[in-house]
């Protein structure tokens, strides 16, 4: 049994970074190919390691090496030392760019399956750190608007404006 002042045991960052990265893996694979999938992730952290210097302490084994599992992601003991918040910002390009690389294969409910696969417990965790799936969401509908697939309507006698599919 456990004592009331005996902490529980806290979720490394290098956890919550490699769940997640996983769990994209994990639906992009079911819509394309496992090595796509995986190439995709490669190539973002090399791209994001610009803005997210941290995320040099992310290691994908090599395509040819990959056992298909989330152990094919290792993570330096030092991305446990960063500020959550700043992960957050990592996880929400991460994510924002995944579904955009992934395009149409990405498909309507790429991030309801993405957080189901993730689980509510790490779902929370990346919410906490300041990732906004519902804001992935929405750039994709601003992206269709500035593509012409919506257009503003205005209400006539207020200040209200909306996007409106054409």
């Amino acid at each position: 049994m456990k004592k009331k002042n005996e902490k529980k045991q806290e979720i490394q960052n290098s956890e919550v970074i490699k769940r997640t990265l996983y769990s994209l893996i994990f639906v992009a694979r079911s819509k394309t190919s496992k090595d796509y999938a995986w190439s995709i992730i490669k190539r973002l952290l090399a791209e994001l390691k610009i803005d997210h210097d941290f995320l040099k302490y992310i290691k994908i084994k090599e395509i040819e090496n990959l056992e298909d599992t989330i152990d094919d992601i290792i993570v330096s003991s030092d991305f446990n030392h960063v500020e959550p918040k700043k992960i957050g910002k990592a996880i929400q390009s991460i994510v924002d760019l995944f579904k955009i690389r992934m395009g149409n294969k990405a498909g309507y409910f790429f991030l309801a399956e993405f957080k189901e696969v993730l689980g509510n417990k790490y779902h929370s965790i990346i919410k906490k750190m300041g990732v906004d799936l519902r804001l992935i969401d929405l750039q994709k509908q601003i992206y269709g608007w500035e593509t012409g697939e919506y257009k503003i309507k205005d209400e006539f006698n207020s200040n209200i404006a909306f996007l409106e599919r054409k």
